[in-house]
């Protein structure tokens, strides 16, 4: 009897386990199908991204249904993209998912983290790429046998006891970017794997001939932060800009004026030259690079004093996006830039990229999320022409042809130029040979960075001036 009673009681134990065991898978998938339905009419009701500060980009629209599109399957495919892109709060989700990996990321106590796959680099570009090529910043050469593979892991550290002018860069894919932290602070720096700037050159000697002796022209291409803060022992990675500037330069030909700024900047490296979560320098920057080319045009030139100091706090900028790396974003900076005393008596005009007038405007705006667009700062952006009308009236007309870069340098050339022209290199659809002799332009300026001197960039000139 008393074994019968065990056995029962064993059988009931068993059944009462597989009940509760039953009952807890039953429990299990209705929370899970409660939290699957609150996820849906999240993902359905909550309105949907559209833009990413982080990425600075205008999110995916949802596609137009076509029957062709259907049945090739773009339609659903583009609806596929258009869900994913845009869930709701996508920045916020994705600084929290760069926040996770670094809590429970792999680290060291050193303070270098490399990103992407540099590639080593010797006198002309990468060991892999030939001398004549300029490619995209997005297309550098695959990693060779003796690519930073060999000689660092993905995560390989090291700690930076110094400053040094080693190279400059661009954000590339391949070419990679190192996070360093110095001074208590993370700073983001691109790799450059240099070019020939073949096509620069050409295109700005064949400005010099249609517009002759009677316009000046200069080049002033700026280096990256890289140039002067890359640790040396990660200097066989980035080339020595200063070096590409002067080749480049020498085959200018004669009535070129080659406008020296990577030395001039050298001279401020203790100075906050160069934004540590973006990709530009700072306005600073942009302010020596400005004195130096007014130096060389031999124009008048307003000490920064005389400028209205304006901060952003709380910056973040391009680097974020590039890297993933939470350190950036959780080491904010100041965005610090100057109004020129006589901004009052300017006049900014805007207009479209076939100089079609869209009104006036300021030079200086706040654009969107200041912590995220402060570089939009400087007229709002690339899309456009711009002209501002000065108080001054020296007879000097200038125009500027830029990449992103030259955005911060126009404003302190107020006090030195009657008329200035601003035109972005790459979003101009206008001749501008026949734009500055229509306008009676004087001096016209080459302001960008290394890669617009050395990339595809570069190709744009020449359609600029033959369009």
């Amino acid at each position: 009897m008393a074994e019968n009673r065990q056995v029962r009681k064993k059988k009931f134990n068993q059944l009462k386990r597989a009940n509760v065991v039953k009952f807890s898978s039953y429990i299990s998938i209705m929370i899970f199908f409660v939290f699957y339905v609150i996820a849906v009419l999240f993902l359905l009701v909550i309105p949907r991204s559209t833009e990413s500060q982080i990425e600075k980009r205008s999110l995916a629209q949802f596609p137009a249904f076509t029957v062709t599109g259907y049945f090739a399957g773009d339609f659903t495919s583009g609806v596929a993209t258009y869900y994913d892109d845009t869930v709701p709060f996508r920045d916020d989700l994705k600084t929290v998912g760069y926040n996770f990996k670094s809590v429970f990321g792999i680290h060291t106590e050193e303070e270098v983290k490399i990103v992407g796959k540099p590639i080593k680099v010797v006198n002309g570009g990468s060991e892999t790429s030939k001398p004549s090529e300029a490619s995209k910043p997005s297309q550098t050469s695959k990693p060779s046998e003796n690519s930073a593979a060999e000689t660092s892991k993905p995560d390989e550290t090291s700690e930076v006891t110094e400053t040094s002018k080693m190279g400059e860069a661009e954000y590339t894919e391949e070419n990679g970017i190192i996070v360093v932290k110095h001074n208590g602070h993370y700073r983001a720096l691109e790799l450059f794997g240099g070019g020939t700037g073949n096509a620069y050159v050409a295109a700005l000697n064949n400005f010099h001939k249609d517009l002759g002796d009677s316009v000046k022209i200069y080049s002033m291409t700026a280096p990256l932060a890289s140039e002067y803060y890359t640790p040396s022992n990660y200097s066989g990675y980035t080339l020595n800009q200063k070096e590409c500037f002067d080749e480049i330069a020498s085959r200018f030909d004669d009535g070129i004026v080659y406008v020296d700024i990577d030395t001039v900047l050298g001279q401020h490296t203790n100075e906050e030259i160069y934004l540590r979560t973006d990709h530009h320098w700072t306005p600073l920057g942009a302010y020596y690079a400005a004195e130096t080319f007014a130096k060389a045009a031999g124009v008048p030139f307003k000490d920064l004093s005389t400028f209205e100091k304006k901060d952003i706090e709380g910056f973040v900028g391009t680097m974020y996006a590039f890297t993933q790396d939470a350190n950036i974003n959780n080491d904010p900076e100041t965005f610090t830039y100057y109004v020129p005393d006589n901004y009052d008596k300017c006049v900014t005009e805007y207009f479209d990229t076939s100089f079609n007038s869209t009104g006036t405007g300021n030079f200086f705006n706040i654009v969107g999320d200041p912590q995220h667009n402060a570089y939009l700062t400087f007229m709002g952006g690339d899309e456009q022409i711009i002209k501002v009308n000065t108080n001054v009236k020296n007879g000097r007309k200038l125009m500027i042809v830029k990449d992103s870069y030259g955005n911060a340098v126009p404003g302190y050339l107020f006090n030195s130029f009657e008329e200035i022209y601003v035109v972005d290199m790459r979003y101009c659809n206008v001749n501008l040979v026949n734009m500055i002799k229509d306008n009676g332009v004087t001096d016209l300026v080459f302001a960008m960075v290394a890669y617009s001197e050395v990339g595809p960039n570069a190709e744009n000139l020449e359609v600029l001036r033959t369009q």
